[in-house]
């Protein structure tokens, strides 16, 4: 897509943004941003892990703009100095498009991040997703405990959220009862037949930790949490782990020795983390070699016994970098320059 430099307001403002978003989806971008300023609201989208500039315009048009968008994402128009986040479905061209819309205030007016989820590309499995062969053996063998707890990190962006998608199907494929399997998400991202998919808010009383509660209530086997959050939510997934059930989670701690480190930096008994985790996977998208399009690079960490008598002595951070780069699918930084040097991804 050529780069579009709009300094007039030649056209009414839903005109515009239907045009910006529909050239979104074009691209292919997972992201948009509106980024008001003292001269005016830059556009940018984000295509393959990239920004690009797409449209400058004038200061009061942007924020007309942003008016619309917020429009229809169902937000309160009025509201222009809190944060407010909404969603755009099924509108217009890009009805196969999911786009989360998050705005929040700024010195220069209302800034937007527009976060697109494309629903055409049909059902996902681990074998779609690009991960090395090993990685996928892994991540299957993880499932197969059918217990514990397993952790998902990464940056936003990094396709966490559809391996955890891949995994539940795998899970499916795998003769698991959908009956047995709950989500907790903010916000669901995409629907799968058969199983209860449950729609939480950290800003409610029906929050993570509420949800979760109610779910080990149901006589499930398997649940996904969206993101353990806090303390809190993290206490009651540990314990779901302890206690026969499998968790699928993401948690924001870089990459797998940060996991551990900070699970056990929030006071969290170190036989307890020990004995729970199952498996980390810690992964990021590299843009492949040949331009066309992202490629995950993962490291999975399946704990054995060693490796538990490790972290149940309360190791520090510095000591769990030391001892996962000796295992060899433990360090992100080895896959990251085996795809690069094997030609598969590019250099950052």
């Amino acid at each position: 897509m050529t780069e579009t430099r709009t300094q007039t307001t030649d056209r009414e403002p839903q005109d515009f943004v239907d045009r910006i978003l529909r050239e979104a989806v074009e691209a292919g971008a997972s992201d948009v941003y509106w980024l008001p300023g003292a001269d005016g609201t830059t556009i940018r989208f984000r295509v393959d892990g990239r920004q690009r500039h797409v449209a400058d315009v004038p200061p009061a048009y942007g924020q007309q703009c942003i008016a619309r968008l917020k429009v229809l994402s169902r937000l309160l128009t009025y509201r222009t100095r809190v944060a407010q986040d909404g969603t755009i479905r099924g509108a217009g061209p890009h009805e196969d498009t999911e786009m989360r819309v998050a705005v929040m205030p700024t010195r220069h007016g209302e800034r937007a991040a527009i976060r697109l989820l494309h629903h055409h590309g049909g059902a996902r499995y681990l074998e779609d997703l690009g991960f090395r062969p090993e990685v996928e053996t892994a991540l299957r063998d993880m499932l197969r405990q059918r217990e514990g707890l397993l952790i998902l990190t990464g940056p936003t962006g990094s396709g966490k959220t559809t391996t955890i998608y891949a995994m539940i199907r795998e899970l499916l494929r795998m003769q698991e009862d959908p009956a047995s399997v709950i989500t907790l998400e903010d916000p669901i991202e995409c629907e799968i037949e058969g199983i209860s998919q449950t729609l939480v808010s950290h800003e409610s009383d029906w929050n993570y930790a509420q949800a979760l509660r109610a779910a080990l209530r149901q006589d499930v086997k398997t649940i996904v949490v969206g993101e353990m959050r806090d303390r809190e939510v993290v206490k009651v997934t540990l314990d779901a782990a302890l206690t026969g059930h499998l968790v699928i989670t993401t948690y924001h701690a870089g990459d797998i020795p940060a996991v551990y480190a900070r699970l056990l930096h929030q006071g969290f008994e170190p036989f307890l983390v020990a004995s729970a985790v199952t498996g980390v996977v810690s992964q990021r998208l590299l843009r492949r070699g040949d331009g066309d399009g992202r490629v995950p690079a993962a490291a999975v960490l399946t704990p054995d016994d060693a490796w538990r008598e490790f972290v149940a002595a309360n190791p520090g951070l510095a000591a769990l970098r030391k001892r996962s780069a000796t295992l060899p699918l433990a360090d992100l930084d080895r896959a990251v320059r085996h795809l690069v040097d094997s030609g598969v991804a590019e250099r950052e």
